[in-house]
């Protein structure tokens, strides 16, 4: 790809038909974690007001470790901050966060076929939902069921 403009790839130039498509489904979380604090600072003080602040923001922190990383250059790097690029992008854990509001029309469908596919969940994500009922990959194990589980290794290979 060739340079355009102060250092920014052309990719990342408002006038390509795919401007933006790697920041959609962070800007679709942050969007709605801003609009939930936004709505949580409007409560009258108190601590319901305070815990709903509180999550928003541990949220905003755990996003942030699954955003789209760009360089200095302004150069996306089309992959996570925090996962390995084999994790698909957006990540898992990014698209999972999409899925707290997947009612909102906005929301895509697609950032969750794994988890949401007509035929089920794949099977890494079947794992991965026992792991959560189960509180964890100690409880899981200690409830005799990590066996068979795919190996983290892997990680969630279709997104």
């Amino acid at each position: 790809m060739t340079a355009q403009g102060e250092g920014i790839l052309a990719y990342l130039a408002p006038g390509d038909p795919d401007f933006g498509w790697e920041f959609l489904a962070e800007d679709f979380v942050y969007a709605r974690l801003a609009e939930e604090l936004a709505a949580a600072e409007a409560q009258p003080a108190g601590p319901d007001r305070g815990q709903t602040v509180d999550r928003v923001i541990s949220l905003r922190l755990a996003v942030t470790q699954h955003a789209t990383y760009v360089d200095r250059d302004g150069k996306s790097w089309a992959r996570c901050f925090t996962c390995h690029g084999s994790n698909g992008f957006p990540c898992s854990t990014m698209r999972y966060f999409t899925r707290m509001w997947r009612h909102h029309p906005d929301y895509r469908p697609g950032w969750n076929e794994t988890l949401d596919s007509p035929t089920g969940p794949s099977d890494w994500t079947q794992d991965m939902l026992r792991v959560a009922a189960q509180g964890g990959f100690r409880n899981d194990f200690l409830a005799g069921k990590a066996q068979g589980q795919t190996s983290p290794s892997k990680g969630d290979q279709v997104t």
